[in-house]
């Protein structure tokens, strides 16, 4: 910021980070030169200073804002005279390029001051009302105000347009309508150099220039640079169009113009000429159509000089310049919302719009690249971890971030990362009861891991997020480290009170008993089924072991696990090595109001984070961060639209216990204490004061039973007064009350000096990487046949040789003589055998039975087909002969050909359905 110092004030001292620095302002006097060494001096004047004056921000306009807060406003014309860089010249300062060469000459020294004279000429009234702004956005008559180059110099400029800015005197046009150097007027009459020169050069001693010189020079390098307009690749990328004259900033702006402008029109353009200087590209041979452009004076922007744009050639149905890295940048906007297009439909889109059809390889390799634009690169994100961490803490002042790397030559390698941010930590302390639900999920990708949450229950039954973390793999040792940082934002110091809800994980059983020894440790039920389900299986025993988990009372615990013991004596051993203060409710503390015998909310937001869990591990942790915002702002919007004193769930609750009252009939004992008798015939003790039931369900969750509301309906109360403190809206409010602060871009996050981070250690496992999720045992699975009931629980059993396991088709074994064979049902058959019977057309079968029956005996055990054609023969010229012939011919009986096991199965079949037509009654023979 910069600031006017004072008159008696002091040099600044700056630090060498610092890239500040101090005007010195010469003005109020006058510039005249000593006819005896020809040097100019200032003469009459003040001083003053502006110091911290920032160099990035420094232009033009800030100095003519400094001359401005110096007394010379509209009524003066202020030109600004400094040291030219490498010499000790004094030039007039014209442009944003100058000013950066004189504050060039600055040493790096704790005191920076920069030295500039103020030449002030006053204007007439005439003049100040002709002009219609500052002198410093006055322009020449022949200048072009829609100038390009002329920009605004709040904007920061590049070091390709500061060096372009050097070569170029627009600025020179823009502000003086004069000669660069012209005499004082506030100078003598008499002060002329001895040569007789009209316009003396401002020189210091060692100056040997003339002013015709540096007139010349600008003059030959405004007739070396033409006019012409600029490209804006911001605007006219999506659709090139060259003229001449046309200017680019650099080589490459060009050639990717020309790339895109070649794929638009259809045509494959070949690039004749191609280096940093010039580029010719042509079409085909025969074909007129040229664009030449080349570099102006030596400047790093290429400008057009030759373009003809007739075509005389046709469109081609391939080009070299549609690659991937074109379709990834042309269709990256599509991907993002399509992440699931299939390469058949991309390359049937790129044909739609330009004609071209890519090959697969080409479409692959470009949605990959799409991906890494969308999203990102996996190995790319970890190095900007760090800058991420840092943003979010200072988003979120008192969240808790953590990443956990270790060195691998200079730099760190990442490992785990843990996030506990401050809105969900408070809210979790002041609003949820003590219960934390612990699970983990597989991250998929190049670089694979685990995501460790914690969940905690709000007012309404429902999950909030409470921590998250990604760890390389799930086991004892990163479960230890995740649930030490979670004991140190939740301050848990002593652990009785707490709940911790888990599954039957890998190492995470052992860590919550040696960090929480005092705390109530439950497993989950669905789980603990799938352990019993390898070796007990049944729907009788699930559903009793049901019964014995969700049974509140000791009493009714044994009554249940003797149900068992009657259904499967090993059932029963197996669970009575259970303890059952893990899975059971008659064995749970009733201080955490929670009576919860599944990780739902745990594997509810494994649920929700599915479509991140793919995704490179920076764009995973912001869309996790995103959807925790989300649902915290989401639910404190519709708590505001609670009908009650309680959330949906628990009227949900209530509305069930209050129709199951309907069973029971209340007896007033007097001060809120009632007996309360089932429609079973049990008998219930309910105190309403001590908010207690002899069931046991009041106490375990705090929400009135059915015998509870019964007691309430006797004099017509509202069960919602009698729920425990943590279902009311005021703790639900109290939970979502705190918020997560919103995130900026990636660029606009301060960067910290720790050397990038490393991706983890991966070693790529063998084979296809699977799609779909391992199911577990008990899940069923998707039927093939939607329309017929699947064989759940039935071994597979051969027909051949009776064994489990295979089918007959697949069978090795011999035949098992014991199995009877089972007979393929041939429904055509049936139905010709039902038309028999119901008295149809016989004829078709009769002829069909005789035809078999010819064949049958023509190849069974009879002569040969010699032999029957000499009796053939004979019998038409003498029958007793030919009858005599045949039986003289000794009988050959052929040995049966050994059938395959296939042909014996057909054999057998064709014997069965034989049998059948003669046994039906209406065959005749």
């Amino acid at each position: 910021m910069v600031v006017l110092r004072e008159s008696g004030g002091c040099q600044p001292i700056y630090k060498d980070a610092d890239e500040v620095v101090t005007f010195k302002f010469f003005h109020g006097g006058k510039l005249v030169k000593n006819r005896k060494d020809s040097q100019w001096s200032y003469l009459g004047g003040e001083v003053s200073w502006f110091d911290y004056c920032e160099v990035d921000y420094m232009s033009m306009l800030e100095l003519f804002g400094m001359a401005k807060d110096l007394g010379y406003g509209d009524g003066y014309d202020v030109s600004f005279y400094g040291e030219e860089f490498g010499t000790s010249r004094l030039i007039q300062i014209i442009s944003d390029s100058t000013l950066l060469a004189c504050m060039s000459m600055v040493p790096k020294s704790n005191s920076r001051v920069v030295v500039l004279y103020l030449k002030v000429v006053s204007l007439t009234s005439s003049q100040v009302g002709n002009d219609s702004s500052d002198k410093e956005y006055s322009c020449s008559e022949n200048d072009d105000s829609s100038d390009p180059d002329f920009e605004d110099s709040d904007y920061a400029q590049s070091d390709e347009e500061i060096e372009l800015l050097k070569n170029d005197d627009k600025w020179f046009e823009g502000y003086v309508d004069h000669s660069i150097f012209d005499n004082d007027p506030n100078a003598e009459q008499n002060d002329e150099s001895d040569n007789g020169e009209e316009s003396p050069t401002l020189t210091c001693p060692n100056s040997s220039q003339s002013e015709d010189d540096a007139v010349g020079e600008v003059r030959r390098k405004k007739n070396r640079m033409p006019k012409g307009e600029d490209f804006r690749p911001e605007i006219d990328m999506g659709s090139p169009s060259f003229k001449i004259g046309l200017r680019f900033a650099t080589v490459e702006l060009f050639r990717k113009a020309v790339r895109i402008y070649s794929i638009n029109c259809g045509r494959e353009l070949i690039f004749m000429h191609n280096d940093r200087n010039k580029i010719r590209a042509v079409c085909e041979e025969g074909c007129p159509f040229v664009i030449y452009a080349s570099s102006v004076s030596g400047s790093t922007y290429l400008q057009v000089k030759t373009f003809n744009p007739t075509h005389v050639c046709s469109k081609g149905t391939k080009n070299i310049h549609a690659t991937a890295g074109w379709l990834a940048e042309r269709y990256s906007g599509q991907l993002r919302l399509n992440p699931n297009w299939t390469a058949a439909s991309f390359v049937e889109q790129v044909h739609q719009d330009y004609g071209y059809r890519p090959s697969r390889a080409t479409v692959y390799r470009a949605r990959a690249m799409a991906v890494d634009i969308v999203e990102g690169s996996y190995s790319k994100q970890y190095e900007v971890l760090w800058e991420y961490c840092h943003e979010l803490r200072t988003r979120n002042v008192g969240s808790t971030v953590i990443i956990k790397s270790e060195m691998e030559g200079d730099r760190p390698r990442f490992q785990r990362i843990y996030i506990c941010l401050a809105a969900c930590k408070k809210g979790f302390l002041d609003g949820c009861r003590p219960v934390v639900c612990l699970d983990g999920c597989h991250v998929k990708g190049p670089h694979p891991g685990q995501v460790l949450s914690a969940m905690g229950v709000d007012a309404n039954n429902g999950m909030f997020p409470l921590v998250y973390a990604y760890v390389e793999i799930e086991s004892n040792s990163t479960w230890l480290w995740f649930l030490e940082l979670l004991s140190g934002d939740l301050n848990i110091t002593n652990s009785h009170g707490y709940v911790f809800m888990t599954d039957k994980q890998k190492g995470l059983i052992d860590a919550v008993n040696a960090l929480f020894p005092h705390a109530e440790h439950r497993h989950c039920l669905k789980h603990l089924y799938g352990n019993f389900y390898l070796e007990h299986r049944g729907l009788a025993l699930k559903h009793q072991m049901e019964a014995i988990a969700r049974a509140t009372t000791v009493p009714w615990f044994h009554a249940e696990m003797t149900k068992m013991l009657q259904l499967s004596k090993p059932a029963h051993d197996w669970l009575m090595e259970k303890d059952p203060r893990h899975w059971s409710r008659a064995y749970f503390k009733t201080d955490s109001k929670c009576d919860m015998l599944m990780n739902n909310l745990c594997e509810a937001f494994n649920r929700s984070i599915l479509d991140a869990r793919d995704k490179p591990i920076l764009t995973m942790l912001e869309r996790i961060r995103l959807y925790i915002m989300l649902l915290m702002a989401g639910r404190r919007v519709l708590c505001e639209k609670w009908h009650g004193q309680v959330g949906p769930r628990i009227r949900k609750i209530l509305e069930k216990n209050k129709a199951k009252a309907q069973w029971c009939i209340p007896k007033a004992a007097g001060q809120n204490q009632f007996e309360v008798m089932h429609h079973s015939g049990r008998t219930f003790a309910v105190d309403l004061n001590g908010h207690s039931c002899s069931c046991h369900a009041w106490d375990l969750n705090g929400i009135p039973c059915l015998h509870a509301c019964a007691a309430i309906s006797w004099f017509h109360g509202n069960p919602e007064d009698f729920c425990d403190a943590v279902y009311k809206k005021e703790a639900y409010l109290r939970a979502y009350q705190p918020m997560i602060m919103p995130m900026t871009s990636q660029d606009q996050w301060m960067k910290v000096n720790l050397p990038p981070l490393l991706p983890p250690k991966y070693h790529k496992q063998p084979g296809r990487p699977k799609k779909t999720r391992k199911q577990a045992v008990e899940e069923p699975k998707l039927p093939s046949n939607p329309y017929k009931l699947p064989r759940y629980g039935l071994p597979l059993k051969c027909a051949n040789c009776g064994g489990e396991g295979h089918n007959r088709s697949g069978c090795k074994e011999p035949r098992n003589p014991n199995i009877k064979p089972t007979r393929k049902r041939n429904i055509a058959k049936d139905k010709l055998a039902v038309r028999r019977r119901d008295g149809g057309d016989q004829s078709g079968g009769q002829q069909s039975m005789q035809l078999r029956q010819r064949k049958q005996s023509s190849t069974s055990q009879g002569p040969s087909q010699s032999q029957a054609s000499q009796v053939a023969a004979a019998s038409l010229s003498q029958p007793s002969e030919a009858a005599d012939a045949f039986q003289s011919q000794p009988s050959q009986t052929p040995e049966p050909a050994k059938l395959s096991r296939v042909q014996q199965r057909r054999k057998r079949m064709k014997d069965q359905q034989r049998s059948h037509f003669v046994k039906d009654p209406f065959f005749h023979p």
